[in-house]
């Protein structure tokens, strides 16, 4: 009864002649239809962590059921000892809460799409970044734009190594490497964001372990600010039908990537 429940809602009842397995059965598709909905509509938007509730909703119906079916059975003068095959489900639970964690709310944040902008750019998929812009460029566009900053970000990266030497961390043949991402305060609305990208190297500094033991850490030190990329948050699309249509979920997109701007350099 537990493994038949496990595998289609309502099959566990319907084998110990309760009916009630016949709404389950009909329970499933729609459940999974509202949980695959709703994800789809919200785990790309700023409002991702909503589909946390359904999905452990939809998890706990799945189990309940069969464990209800099981102990149906166990009422009814089954044997014990199937219990076990609850562990059957755990794997895919696991697998399940996982992918939502690592992959939910991929646009919630700007850290999250500029994480996503920089990979892309680092692998040249121009196609794949377009679609992160609040105006996507064309490919062609975005590809000679890549092209160019790097060939900035090469020529600067290569001039600071050679003035701080190979102990700075710095490679022009892994130019991009040397570059940091830290969001910076914006004076606009709270639905921009503005981050700069900046070019760092390593730097040792020897200090004394209770001022008797000599030691040596790295730091992380700006060398310039390279550009900056401006975020907005924009409304996602969202069916006039459904509730909140008059105050749509965000997706965080890129409005511009200004690289190369006017950088200072840190002195030595």
């Amino acid at each position: 009864m537990l493994r038949r429940s496990l595998l289609v809602w309502g099959l566990g009842h319907l084998a110990l002649g309760d009916r009630r397995g016949w709404l389950l059965l009909l329970l499933q598709p729609l459940a999974l239809g509202a949980v695959a909905g709703v994800s789809v509509l919200l785990l790309d938007t700023t409002r991702w962590i909503v589909v946390f509730p359904c999905l452990t909703l939809l998890i706990a119906l799945w189990l309940g059921q069969a464990i209800h079916a099981h102990q149906r059975a166990l009422a009814l003068g089954a044997q014990s000892g199937g219990e076990l095959q609850l562990a059957w489900a755990m794997p895919i639970v696991v697998a399940v809460l996982t992918a939502f964690w690592l992959f939910g709310g991929d646009h919630g944040s700007p850290a999250a799409t500029l994480q996503e902008y920089v990979a892309a750019w680092h692998a040249g998929r121009s196609e794949e970044a377009r679609a992160l812009f609040v105006d996507p460029p064309a490919a062609a566009e975005l590809a000679a734009a890549w092209q160019a900053q790097d060939d900035y970000v090469s020529q600067r990266v290569g001039q600071a190594a050679l003035m701080y030497g190979p102990a700075s961390g710095l490679d022009p043949e892994s130019p991009l490497a040397g570059l940091r991402y830290i969001e910076v305060e914006s004076a606009g609305s709270p639905d921009t964001a503005m981050v700069a990208v900046e070019i760092v190297r390593r730097q040792r500094v020897e200090t004394a372990l209770f001022g008797l033991i000599p030691t040596a850490t790295q730091e992380t030190v700006l060398v310039e600010r390279a550009g900056v990329v401006r975020l907005r948050a924009v409304p996602t699309r969202w069916p006039a039908w459904l509730p909140g249509s008059q105050a749509p979920p965000h997706a965080w997109r890129i409005e511009a990537v200004d690289l190369p701007v006017r950088a200072q350099t840190v002195q030595p």
